[in-house]
């Protein structure tokens, strides 16, 4: 026999609820076990401490009251269940929608802005007036024209009007 059964048995044997088979096995428990011999003593002594002190007594039909209590059934109450469901989809709801926008804000793609070629020459330290300095040096006014008219339409910056 282990200790939890001869602890239930103890209950029991103090209670005087015991059957003459379950009292052998009890008694050979506790010739072996000082742990439970222990606890024999200490329920023995919490049952003479009880035993000293004078109680008031119920109630008139206390226990009649108390016994039909026991026996009532508790009605189900659809609320309560709603209830108690609430309480605990609100922090997974909120869980929910930390995860989605945290997933709509990493997802989103950036909107990367195209640079113009002065833009990429000035990124990569290179100098971009050389190359407008052939445009600036041409012989013919024509020519000069044209050529900042297509370096005009090649930069996609939206603004197609010459500043002067």
């Amino acid at each position: 026999m282990n200790c939890k059964k001869a602890e239930k048995f103890l209950l029991k044997s103090l209670d005087g609820l015991l059957r003459n088979e379950e009292t052998q096995k009890f008694e050979k428990h506790l010739e072996r076990c000082l742990r439970c011999q222990a606890k024999k003593e200490q329920y023995q002594a919490i049952r003479r401490a009880l035993k000293e002190k004078d109680y008031l007594e119920p109630k008139p039909y206390f226990w009649e009251r108390l016994k039909s209590k026991l026996k009532e059934e508790k009605k189900y109450e659809p609320w309560s269940q709603w209830k108690r469901w609430s309480l605990r989809a609100i922090p997974l709801s909120l869980l929910i929608v930390i995860i989605l926008a945290a997933t709509i804000i990493l997802l989103i793609p950036t909107e990367k802005e195209e640079l113009s070629e002065s833009g990429v020459l000035l990124l990569r330290n290179l100098n971009p007036f050389p190359e407008t300095r052939t445009l600036l040096e041409a012989e013919s006014i024509e020519n000069r024209n044209m050529m900042l008219i297509f370096t005009a339409t090649q930069e996609r910056n939206g603004e197609r009007r010459y500043f002067p």
